[in-house]
């Protein structure tokens, strides 16, 4: 490499998840040199989320969000890079990377034009099911920042697909296509280093189904239960498993539990690593046929553990692996669907299981660093 790669990350949820975190800690082992800007709303998230031996990582937390940010997009985009645009300077950059195609997008599309400097975008759920989906005025704009990037991150070739087909206008599909790269989300080392091998014989007839997450309706869990409780009609043994609380299904999902108690156990949010591979390891199936899914790492987690997984058509990670390799991917409203896939898994159970084992090193936050590496150096 012929020069000192810096790299500006614009992260509004930085302090939401601990992706960004573990991304950050991942290029500082490679020897990046990055800043990480991320606007926040309350004090009290100052410095959340820090990290504190890096080898060449500054962070800049700036309390500038309030409630209008919402509502008048490019106010906020102009304040946001008005406010940057104080605390660094931008000699020192050589690439920008925004983690939100809309959010963050718009203020690197801002700084090329008046520093110069190229950016990366990345692709998100928000983006796609919200932005782009209903708040049509801001269209041209999504568009815009992705014709002007240097790279288009997307977490899953589903969405990629989806921007190509239905968003961009035909002219602009091959150009768009070009620039656009899949790179998933990372997975914790912990799950990596504890890959549990299930070459055990399978009973066809047994099935311990699981769901880890949040009780939303966006999760679809009310169709995993009728999914459990036809499969019981069937003539399985069925065990579903659901690990989770909070969201807007919540109530619903808690009552449908408690009148399927013959089939389902439910427990609280778990955050304890070790108590969640146990509950892995005690499944063997992991199902989350989600109406929406940017990329989904708990289908990862499954895979570590060797579940086969159960995902929707055109979500979360499908695309990056050929039906039937890891599971299969489901119409997320045909019950009859998702039973017949999770019959195919049960009889190849072995080998499925054996490539979720296999393919999931591609996960890994070394892996992933490496691509962001190329992507960033490169000069096309």
């Amino acid at each position: 490499m012929g020069f000192k790669i810096k790299v500006l990350h614009l992260c509004s949820a930085y302090i939401q998840s601990n992706l960004y975190r573990e991304l950050t800690e991942a290029l500082d082992e490679t020897g990046i040199s990055q800043v990480v800007y991320i606007p926040i709303k309350r004090k009290e998230d100052d410095n959340k989320n820090i990290l504190k031996n890096t080898k060449n990582v500054t962070f800049i937390y700036s309390k500038i969000f309030n409630e209008l940010d919402r509502f008048l997009y490019f106010r906020k985009i102009n304040k946001l890079s008005a406010d940057i645009k104080t605390k660094m300077d931008f000699d020192l950059i050589n690439i920008i990377h925004a983690h939100t195609l809309f959010s963050m997008g718009g203020i690197a599309l801002k700084l090329k034009r008046e520093k110069n400097i190229e950016y990366i975008v990345a692709v998100r759920n928000t983006d796609v099911n919200l932005f782009f989906k209903y708040i049509f005025y801001l269209k041209e704009m999504g568009i815009q920042i992705m014709k002007e990037s240097k790279k288009i991150i997307f977490l899953s070739p589903a969405y990629r697909d989806y921007i190509l087909e239905k968003i961009l206008p035909g002219n602009l599909r091959e150009s768009i296509m070009k620039k656009s790269i899949v790179i998933p989300n990372g997975i914790n080392s912990f799950w990596l280093q504890t890959k549990y091998d299930r070459s055990e014989s399978k009973n066809k007839k047994k099935i311990n189904l699981l769901y880890i997450g949040d009780f939303t309706l966006n999760k679809n869990i009310e169709i995993s239960i009728k999914v459990a409780r036809k499969l019981k009609d069937l003539g399985y043994k069925v065990n579903f498993t659901i690990v989770g609380s909070g969201g807007n299904n919540e109530s619903k999902v808690k009552r449908l539990a408690k009148a399927n108690e013959d089939i389902i156990e439910i427990h609280e949010r778990i955050e304890e690593r070790e108590k969640l591979l146990n509950m892995y390891r005690k499944s063997n199936i992991f199902i989350m046929p989600s109406l929406h899914e940017t990329f989904g790492l708990v289908y990862v987690e499954a895979m570590t553990q060797g579940l086969p997984v159960i995902y929707s058509k055109g979500e979360g990670i499908d695309g990056y692996f050929k039906e039937g390799k890891v599971g299969y991917s489901v119409n997320f409203k045909d019950i009859n669907d998702i039973i017949e896939k999770i019959e195919l898994i049960l009889d190849n159970y072995n080998n499925i299981s054996k490539n979720c084992n296999d393919l999931v090193e591609k996960f890994s936050w070394e892996r992933v660093a490496q691509t962001y590496n190329h992507v960033y150096s490169s000069s096309e």
